[in-house]
């Protein structure tokens, strides 16, 4: 099986209107593997081709300038998804590439217990650019939206605190995403982990802070508008704020799962335990990790998502408490209003 070498690092270069992207392969392939690739290439129309010397290859793929981040991400996962379709034709055609193939699967199941995170990849777009900013900024938006309509009892210090410093770390991110061409990915990724960490600390005081009130007694517990409108809020913003919390630190972050998928996953989604059900090269993105999110703050447990890491568990565990002392708290007490 042919891999992409995680360390390396990947030439770019800017020609005529095209970045032109140089990904490093990790193993050696035959001549017919090359043949095998371009002709996938020219048949799925991906802008990519083999470059090889003596003791390297390459796969060189072109991107437009004018693509936006989303666009170059889909071209570059279109051109590792032609990978596994190579080494395919290149065993049909050449029996002797199925011994270079077991070899091949041989190491990777020996690195898998040891495989380390990997750092300092100069992609085309890492980290937040990996998903569709759209996406994310919108997620991010309605959780800054929901503090700011929250009773001032649940922030920490002034209102506009928590959604100023949330707002300022989306700002940070895109900028390093953007125009920091050293040390993009660690920055981001740093950046990243700080707002998720904003995050959750916010939704775990608002979470405590409504049960206190609907065990001590607060303002908003006194009509049932009130308190259905600042429960759902919470609700809601700690869904947000543990979906951001899946999606960064599961298989090591979205640039992870593009360029080095692990094998053995932290959340294990269907697609992933049977590829019948899904396309080749199929990665979580955001919105995957907010279904997670959204299930597990109903059904207080996973449902068709299992975590394997321990970490992947306690955060669901922590989530489904938090979210089964809301709802059942906040609905208990609006029905006692209504009677």
């Amino acid at each position: 099986m042919t891999r992409i070498d995680p360390q390396a690092e990947i030439d770019l270069s800017a020609i005529n209107g095209q970045v032109r992207a140089r990904v490093p392969l990790a193993d050696k392939v035959t001549d017919e593997w090359i043949r095998c690739y371009e002709r996938l290439a020219r048949a799925a129309g991906a802008p990519a081709r083999i470059d090889a010397t003596n003791d390297r290859v390459w796969i060189a793929v072109s991107v437009s300038e004018n693509s936006n981040g989303a666009e170059a991400a889909a071209t570059m996962e279109a051109a590792r998804g032609l990978i596994a379709a190579a080494d395919a034709a290149a065993i049909r055609t050449n029996p002797a590439g199925q011994m270079q193939a077991i070899r091949a699967w041989w190491r990777q199941q020996q690195a898998a217990g040891r495989r380390q995170p990997v750092s300092g990849i100069n992609v085309v777009r890492t980290g937040i650019g990996a998903e569709k900013r759209w996406t994310l900024a919108a997620a991010l938006a309605l959780a800054i939206t929901i503090l700011l309509l929250l009773p001032g009892r649940f922030s920490v210090g002034p209102t506009w605190v928590v959604p100023t410093a949330e707002g300022l770390l989306l700002i940070a991110i895109l900028a390093a995403d953007r125009y920091a061409p050293v040390h993009r990915s660690a920055t981001v990724r740093v950046l990243s982990l700080l707002l998720v960490f904003v995050l959750v600390a916010e939704a775990a005081f608002v979470t405590g802070r409504l049960v206190t009130d609907l065990v001590e007694g607060g303002p908003e517990t006194n009509s049932a508008a009130d308190l259905l409108l600042v429960g759902s809020g919470v609700w809601i913003y700690t869904i947000l704020a543990f979906a951001f919390l899946y999606w960064l630190l599961d298989g090591g972050g979205p640039e992870g799962r593009i360029w080095d998928p692990r094998h053995f996953p932290d959340l294990s989604f269907p697609q992933q335990l049977n590829p019948h059900v899904a396309r080749p090269g199929w990665r979580p993105k955001f919105s995957d990790y907010l279904y997670v999110g959204l299930t597990n703050a109903t059904a207080f447990s996973p449902t068709d998502v299992m975590p394997t890491a321990r970490w992947a568990k306690l955060a669901m565990t922590a989530q489904a408490i938090g979210s089964l002392a809301v709802l059942g708290l906040v609905i208990a007490r609006a029905v006692n209003i209504f009677r």
